[in-house]
């Protein structure tokens, strides 16, 4: 899909924004790559996000999906606006076996839609070579909030 409202600025600010946010600083969430419509995140496999049954909790899983969802959408849209995750469906397809190589997850969000207020986007999670879960929501995108 093409996207000619891509700003490589915001792009380029995406990484040091998430190292910036608290939650994202708690988990480790880093950005490694954003394109027009796509970003890749990942998040380190640790201890911390262990379930108690041997392998990474859904939980940890779904933060990574959230942010790579709003995250994707930024660059594509008008400096100022505030994108939102209205909702979003995942279905897990693999564990994440704690202390298993490699010791990160990756997200990878493709934007499929992009409308004036909404957005639609996809979300792989890859375990190496395996996919361990699946995403699509919607975004709201408006004016920043007051």
């Amino acid at each position: 899909m093409n996207f000619p409202t891509f700003n490589p600025d915001i792009a380029k600010a995406l990484p040091e924004y998430t190292k910036r946010s608290p939650y994202c600083a708690l988990l480790g969430i880093e950005i490694e790559d954003v394109g027009p419509g796509t970003i890749r995140v990942s998040l380190p496999v640790g201890d911390s996000l262990h379930s108690g049954v041997g392998a990474v909790h859904g939980g940890a899983i779904v933060s990574l999906v959230d942010h790579a969802l709003s995250l994707a959408v930024y660059p594509l849209v008008e400096i100022g606006k505030w994108v939102a995750t209205l909702e979003y469906k995942i279905n897990y397809l693999a564990p994440v076996k704690m202390g298993a190589e490699p010791s990160k997850i990756v997200a990878d969000a493709r934007v499929l839609s992009l409308k004036k207020t909404l957005a639609v986007v996809r979300v792989d999670v890859t375990h190496g070579e395996t996919l361990v879960a699946t995403a699509q929501g919607t975004d709201f995108i408006r004016d920043k909030l007051a």
